[in-house]
């Protein structure tokens, strides 16, 4: 869920923590652009160990921030300075939360498909990068459902990927998509014009 890094460029954080939580080129690219949104309330779709709340400035600003994930594991590590972390799934988001009650959501998606490529040998790393076809779009999805309108949505992935993310944004109903890049790294901005009915994300989401 975007709270594992490995590989070239990664910054390892300190020794004591568990292996895999790094500040990764994905993580980087969404809190600078984060950086640039001014919001009071925050969602972090697939938080994990919150790297992404970590490196942004919103203790400072007030932000009320809010992680999301799936692994106990990760959720243990949360740092609560960095924001409230949550055990939830993004296919319950629509059964948890309140609709339209974030000015802004970021998400850091599981980027390979399951079956697909080489799997990682560390369990929690495998778990973080692999999802089903259907997982980037329920993620979307989500965030047009806890945005209010004129909220943003930022979103990573692989450049690879990058039509499969402008499809889903639209299809969501977001417009004025600006993109950042950084090697094989995409970040995607999008801008929520108005609400979603709760029941239209709803069914697509679960």
């Amino acid at each position: 869920m975007g709270y594992l890094g490995g590989g070239k460029g990664v910054l390892p954080l300190s020794p004591d923590t568990f292996a895999g939580r790094e500040i990764t080129t994905d993580t980087l690219l969404i809190a600078e652009m984060a950086g640039t949104v001014p919001c009071r309330v925050c969602f972090d779709l697939g938080t994990g160990t919150g790297e992404i709340l970590r490196n942004t400035d919103f203790l400072n600003k007030g932000v009320f921030t809010v992680g999301i994930d799936i692994s106990h594991d990760a959720l243990r590590l949360f740092d609560r300075t960095a924001g409230q972390p949550v055990l939830c799934g993004v296919n319950a988001i629509s059964s948890v939360f309140r609709k339209a009650c974030a000015d802004l959501v970021l998400a850091n998606p599981p980027y390979n498909i399951a079956g697909e490529g080489r799997a990682s040998i560390d369990p929690l790393r495998q778990e973080a990068r692999t999802g089903n076809p259907l997982l980037l779009y329920r993620f979307i999805f989500a965030a047009a459902y806890l945005l209010r309108s004129g909220g943003h949505f930022i979103i990573s992935g692989r450049k690879e990927r990058a039509e499969e993310i402008r499809t889903g944004l639209y299809a969501a109903g977001f417009s004025q998509i600006e993109r950042s890049e950084r090697g094989r790294v995409l970040a995607v901005k999008a801008l929520m014009e108005r609400s979603w009915p709760s029941e239209y994300c709803r069914s697509i989401i679960c």
